[in-house]
């Protein structure tokens, strides 16, 4: 995914121009596919269900750097990765029981979710 951000992008635009930019629009997107799947089961194969993580952290980082998605997946990756550190903290200080990941991750992603499902887009 991270070598296909450039193809993402062109895909943005249709697939007449990524067909006029030499991009096969039907592959990437079935490789594109693929790959995020395989991404997301090793992902909680390895760390377990921990919701919302996938939802909140790729559109605040697009409300944060933008829709291009040679910035946008580093920086998803990023900011996802600090967030679950932070998280996993605070879920191991707070009270001396350790807080389930998925308890305190629901806490920011349920509201920040619904904000993005009610607010109204500018035009």
């Amino acid at each position: 995914l991270f070598a296909l951000r450039w193809r993402i992008n062109i895909l943005t635009m249709g697939d007449d121009e990524a067909a006029t930019m030499g991009v096969n629009a039907r592959r990437t997107r079935i490789v594109v596919i693929v790959a995020a799947t395989l991404v997301t089961a090793a992902s909680v194969c390895v760390t377990g269900m921990i919701g919302w993580v996938g939802l909140v952290i790729p559109h605040l980082c697009r409300m944060l750097v933008g829709a291009d998605y040679r910035r946008l997946i580093p920086a998803s990756m990023l900011m996802g990765a600090s967030f679950l550190l932070i998280v996993d903290d605070v879920a191991r200080l707070a009270t001396t029981a350790e807080i389930p990941i998925g308890i305190l991750t629901a806490f920011v992603g349920a509201p920040f979710f619904l904000y993005l499902i009610t607010r109204k887009k500018k035009l």
